[in-house]
Parts: C-alpha cells; sequence; structure tokens
C-alpha cells in the first residue's frame, strides 16, 4: 500500500478533447471486458487534484489526478503535460486510466491502460487482470530488446500503479495509516514497495502548495525485482529508492488524498509534486482522452 508512481509515469497532458472509443480486442476475462466498456465506473463523485512538479523549484510537468470510488468500484485517471523549458525540450503527454472494484479494505484492478508521447517517441500499454494477476495485453515500443523478462510467476497479485495510489488513499482514509506494501508493475518492470507512516507533519500554504493543516506522511521505499535494463548491471538498478507521500483530505469529511509528494532524482535532487489547487468541477479533467496523445 503505497504511493509511488512508475519511473516514466510523471507526465500527463492536462486537456484533451476526444473520447475514446476503447474497442474490445476479445473477452479475455469477463471484468476485461466490463472495464474496457466503462461499466465499472463508480457512482461516487470524483476528487479532482491539481499538481505541478519541480525540480530544484523549476516547474516542470503539470499534472491533473481524478480519483472517483465508491463502496463498489474505482476509476483513477492521470492526464499530464510538460511546462516551461521541459516542454521545449521533450514535449510530454500522458494519458492514463486505471479501473477496479472495492473489496472492503483493498482494491481489485480489473485494467488499466496509458499512451504517452515524450520527445517524438509514442509508447502505449494495456493491462488485464485474470485471477488477480496482471496480464500484458499490449505493450509498445516492446521491452524485449533492451530489459530482462519479468517471470510471469513473479507477478501473483501486482497491481499497477495507479491503483497503488487509490489503495494508498482507501487506507489511509479507512485506518489513518500507510503501513503496507505492494508489488507493482508496468508492463515492463515490477518492483516492491514498502511503505511506513511517518508520522502527522502541519504544512503551510505557500505559492507552489495549496494545503495548509496537517498531513499523514507516508515513507515509501521501492526496489527493483525484474525487468532490469541489459545494458547496465543489475546492483545500481535494484538498489532502494525513497520516497514521501503527504496525504490529508482536501475537502471536510472527504478521503484522504495525497497534497505532496517528494521523490529522489539521484544527482538532480528531489522532485517535489506540489497541490497547486482543486477543482468540483470534473467533466474535462476525468474524461478518459488518449486521443490526445496517440
Amino acid at each position: 500500500m503505497v504511493i509511488l508512481p512508475r519511473s516514466h509515469a510523471s507526465s500527463f497532458p492536462k486537456k484533451t478533447r476526444e473520447r475514446h472509443s476503447g474497442g474490445r480486442r476479445g473477452l479475455v476475462c469477463s471484468a476485461g471486458a466490463l472495464w474496457l466498456a466503462g461499466a465499472l465506473a463508480p457512482a461516487a463523485g470524483a476528487s479532482v487534484m491539481h499538481y505541478t512538479a519541480r525540480l530544484r523549484g523549476i516547474a516542470f510537468f503539470d499534472v491533473t489526478y481524478c480519483l472517483a470510488m465508491d463502496a463498489a468500484a474505482y476509476q483513477a485517471v492521470i492526464n499530464a503535460r510538460t511546462l516551461g523549458l521541459a516542454e521545449m525540450l521533450v514535449h510530454g503527454r500522458v494519458a492514463g486510466r486505471s479501473v477496479g472494484s472495492v473489496a472492503g479494505d483493498t482494491l481489485k484492478p480489473h485494467g488499466y491502460e496509458e499512451y504517452g508521447r515524450i520527445s517524438g517517441q509514442s509508447y502505449a500499454l494495456s493491462l488485464d487482470y485474470q485471477s488477480g494477476n496482471p496480464v500484458v495485453r499490449s505493450v509498445s515500443p516492446p521491452p524485449d530488446s533492451y530489459r530482462q523478462p519479468v517471470p510471469p510467476a513473479a507477478l501473483a497479485g501486482a497491481i499497477d500503479g495507479m491503483s497503488a495510489i487509490a489503495l494508498e488513499s482507501l487506507v489511509v482514509t479507512r485506518t489513518g495509516a500507510c503501513q503496507g506494501a505492494a508489488l507493482v508493475f508496468d508492463g515492463r518492470q515490477l518492483r516492491r514497495l514498502t511503505t511506513q507512516t511517518g508520522g502527522h507533519d502541519v504544512l503551510e500554504r505557500s505559492f507552489q502548495l495549496d494545503f495548509a493543516g496537517s498531513a499523514l506522511r507516508c515513507d515509501t521505499t521501492s526496489v527493483m525485482l525484474a525487468g532490469f535494463f541489459k545494458n547496465k548491471a543489475v546492483p545500481p538498478q535494484a538498489r532502494p529508492r525513497f520516497s514521501k507521500a503527504w496525504l490529508a483530505p482536501v475537502q471536510p469529511g472527504g478521503a484522504a488524498l495525497p497534497v505532496r509528494f517528494v521523490f529522489d532524482a539521484d544527482l538532480l535532487g528531489d522532485i517535489v509534486v506540489d497541490l497547486d489547487h482543486v477543482t468540483t468541477d470534473h467533466d474535462a479533467a476525468c474524461a478518459w482522452t488518449p486521443a490526445g496523445v496517440k
């Protein structure tokens, strides 16, 4: 039960206007068919969070995260785009969506899709879940040429990164703690994430952060287990990576949601992702619109 985006999942387009038609590739399983058809969309209203990611104080990503969850189902949509100098250099756009069911204090993902374009190169991923385990429906470019394969047996119980974020919100909301672990698979690599409660911190509103008050800090350690780059030594890739996330209700009586992330970016320093603002008009922000980044 952790909060840590996958290595490439920090750029998602903020607004695109076409709706994804989402054709089926056959009924791999009934859950996969349902999530592709949109039948698992929760009835509850969505929380729409707008974030800005900064490195050494310079904004480089604009992120919109929409989470809709009720007692039966959840849907998480994330869109972002590069900003400023990063926009000029790499022009990044990504759209991702995770859908599944809620079972008490846990989530059961049913499917994940992601489309992205960075520096003119497009990539895409589609996951289904069979018996609770992720199955790659499609991934491009294929990782076989540059990564070691992830053994299917190692994927038992693994979830996608966006489901991990949604799960953390669910658990913190219901228990007030973030102790736990999860296997996270992004179609290319498998990581083990372990999280422990770091305590409550009082955050102050600032030019960067649109939140003030007490927030629960979750400290996460991420270790790559499989899917290593073939042209690099394994030990450096397998070294632990650390991050922190602060969660708090952003609306009275609402669920605990991330208001700040801090990621270790090695020699570059820390990447800080702060809540910029919250909106209630979620129609555009929560729309699954990958056509704009394909």
